[in-house]
């Protein structure tokens, strides 16, 4: 249908082209005929002009712009009415919305911070005006010829402290639901840090090219925003550094008081990100120096003893990521918060939301945060089989199904002396996967290197060890029986791994074969075993053990079948985390005195000669080695300047198998661990406490410490990847 207006001339404006139409109000491109300029006409609809709501709007909307000469706010040249219906004058943008800029996909950082920063100190500049936007959106962003930025449409803008006549602008939810803050749907009391969040969402969409929250109606994208994490932009963008990725998250805080607290200290945060990407920061510490000065120290060849029985003492849980505790699982990761499938409690929330109904809503919010604090009784994970089990049982620690006969007595008689006795290995239950998650929104980078990571996490308050296909992002519960399944290794086959876990009360290792789900317990005893890793040629694992009951802990082998248990290191120090060589001739591990982990340094052992050599020797604590696939390297954990407790940090750090070339590879995250190569060496995972979900994570990064990715996002360490 032909525009009524297109071709008149309404008090010294005539009409030309219809240039955007919205909810309330249709802008016309015209011709100012006293001024000779082109000017931009906003009219109210005629449907509108006897709807009292629509008028107080338009209205509301000169009286607010009136007040907010900034640079960058669409400047209102005129004010009036043709028929019945009010017009606005404005200063014509020639250069359409950032909404057309996004037609064409995803916009630069560069050019997104260019924006940002013309946009910030107008929103700043209305808010110390006491002026709430209420509705920022890319299409309320408009660009001049020269790349100018100018906020407008303030039709549902709030004054702080006037009191509306009809409540239309003062109560209620109103506003556009993709870019709504979580108090704004709620319909709660708002202040300047509500535009910050609306503000958030913007950026986010112009550097990803998507919208955080998507949902089959605008009610549901509003629930999204009261209860649900966004997504990880660089899910969508994985071009984008960890430090702008951290901001933008940062903007997005469902709690107003963890968000930035102005727009330009948004633009600023933006600005530093981009300046200075988290994920390039290998190499440039100051503390790098530390270990490039440093030279390995021999240490006197060690013997081969005999082999000395393996026993187990209670503890309370495993050695684990945390940076300042013995009790490594007390209270550093927090427990999970499983979201919500309850389709009564959204349905009920977003009617509310839709309703503005604030006072139902408050209570219905409420019992959101209980539910998911609680552990989300609305995500049930359902017993399943492996694929070529289907119809095995699911692991129950009552059900006790023995797997494994004990070692032979022919077998203890030869392998240990003095008449001691090898620990049998206890009957155990069948094991299958449990339950399995729903699939994580796996980076596309992973997702084209594809292959299976198995890693450990702590979800429903519990460690437990879980798998998760690249290329899909579906993820599978392995163990769950009440104990802590923590730090794995797989065997070469990829068909077996083997962990530890303190499900018989104290902590021991067990086998678990990936396709059939058998769980074999491999020591038995009153002692701590733990760190276990399996042989490149599959015929041993090695592991750490507390024979001594003093935390003097010994490197011992055995065979997967439970024989020929083998000590290979017993100098009277803390000895664990063992890793083997890709050609099996060494171990790598870690030592130093059990009482002070500022003496942990990393050392190798020969099984040719017997020999312990220290690759590091300084004032900081070394710990969790790993080789890299071709032997020539050595990845760990280093902290920083050994005061771990005082800045809660570690790094990254990489040398040469012998010790050489040492260097800080990656210090981005804060305390970064369980570094491991990928089989073909062109990734390393390591998991790290998140700014995003403020638990353990697993990340990737590229060889040189780039391109860090996080992968997990629910909770991740120790993982290994299988291609």
């Amino acid at each position: 249908m032909a525009d009524d207006l297109i071709g008149k001339t309404i008090n010294g404006y005539a009409i030309e082209e219809v240039v955007g139409k919205g909810g309330m109000a249709t802008v016309y491109r015209a011709h100012q005929v006293s001024m000779n300029r082109s000017v931009a006409v906003k009219v109210l609809p005629e449907q509108y002009i006897n709807d009292d709501t629509y008028l107080q709007r338009f209205n509301q909307e000169v009286a607010i712009v009136s007040k907010l000469e900034h640079r960058n706010i669409v400047p209102v040249h005129d004010y009036g009415q043709y028929n019945g219906r009010p017009y606005i004058v404005m200063r014509l943008m020639n250069g359409g919305s950032i909404d057309d800029l996004l037609a064409k996909g995803a916009l630069e950082p560069e050019v997104a911070l260019n924006i940002i920063e013309q946009i910030a100190p107008a929103l700043d500049f209305a808010h110390s005006k006491n002026v709430l936007h209420r509705d920022l959106k890319p299409s309320n962003v408009l660009l001049d010829d020269d790349g100018g930025a100018y906020l407008t449409d303030f039709g549902i803008a709030r004054v702080l402290g006037e009191q509306a006549t009809s409540g239309i602008t003062t109560q209620g939810v109103v506003g556009t639901p993709s870019y709504m803050s979580p108090e704004q749907a709620q319909g709660l009391t708002l202040d300047g840090r509500s535009d910050i969040y609306g503000l958030g969402v913007m950026l986010y969409e112009m550097l990803t090219g998507k919208r955080p929250f998507h949902a089959d109606t605008p009610y549901g994208i509003a629930v999204m925003q009261v209860t649900t994490p966004p997504p990880q932009p660089r899910l969508f963008n994985p071009n984008l550094s960890l430090s702008v990725e951290e901001m933008i998250l940062k903007a997005l805080r469902k709690k107003p008081e963890e968000r930035f607290q102005t727009a330009v200290a948004l633009s600023d945060g933006l600005k530093k990100a981009l300046n200075r990407p988290l994920s390039t920061l290998h190499d440039t510490q100051p503390n790098a120096q530390l270990r490039q000065n440093t030279q390995p120290v021999m240490s006197q060849p060690q013997p081969v003893v005999q082999p000395q029985p393996v026993y187990n003492v209670p503890q309370a849980a495993p050695m684990t990521p945390a940076p300042v505790s013995t009790n490594y699982l007390g209270g550093y990761v927090r427990r999970r918060k499983q979201k919500s499938n309850n389709i009564w409690l959204s349905a009920a929330i977003g009617g509310v939301i839709g309703c503005g109904l604030l006072a139902v809503l408050v209570v219905i919010v409420v019992i959101v945060v209980n539910f998911l604090t609680s552990g989300g009784a609305g995500v049930s994970i359902q017993p399943t089989a492996i694929e070529n089990n289907p119809t095995a049982p699911v692991n129950d620690s009552q059900n006790v199904i023995p797997t494994l006969d004990p070692t032979s007595e022919a077998g203890r008689a030869t392998l240990v002396p003095n008449g001691s006795v090898l620990p049998t290995l206890a009957t155990t239950p069948t094991l299958i996967p449990v339950g399995v998650r729903e699939a994580e929104a796996v980076n596309p980078i992973a997702q084209d290197i594809g292959g299976v990571m198995i890693f450990f996490a702590r979800r429903n308050n519990n460690y437990d060890l879980y798998r998760m296909d690249m290329a899909t992002g579906n993820q599978t519960q392995l163990t769950s029986d009440g104990g802590n399944d923590t730090y794995l290794s797989v065997a070469p086959d990829g068909q077996s791994l083997v962990f530890q876990s303190n499900r018989d009360g104290d902590f021991d290792l067990y086998i678990l074969n990936l396709v059939t789900g058998d769980l074999r317990q491999l020591t038995n005893n009153g002692v701590l075993d733990r760190s276990p890793s399996w042989s490149p040629d599959g015929e041993w694992i090695a592991f750490s053990s507390d024979t001594d009951e003093n935390r003097n802990m010994r490197l011992y082998r055995i065979r997967p079948d439970g024989s020929g248990l083998e000590e290979l290191v017993n100098n009277g120090q803390l000895n664990t985390e063992p890793r083997y060589s890709p050609d099996g001739q060494y171990l790598v591990f870690t030592t130093g005195k059990a009482d002070d982990q500022d003496t942990h340094e990393i050392a190798e052992f020969s099984f040719e000669t017997g020999e312990v050599t220290r690759l590091t020797n300084n004032q900081a604590r070394d710990w969790l080695p790993t080789y890299s696939p071709d032997g020539d390297q050595i990845i760990y954990s280093t902290s920083l300047n050994g005061d771990q407790e005082a800045n809660g940090r570690a790094a990254l750090a990489i040398m040469s198998h012998d010790g050489s070339d040492i260097r800080i590879l990656y210090d981005g995250l804060a305390w970064e661990q369980n570094p491991q190569f990928s089989p073909d060496g062109r990734w390393i995972t390591f998991n790290a406490v998140s700014p995003f979900s403020e638990q353990q994570e697993v990340f990737m990064m590229s060889p040189d410490g780039s391109d860090v990715v996080q992968l997990t996002n629910g909770g991740g360490e120790g993982a290994i990847w299988i291609r």
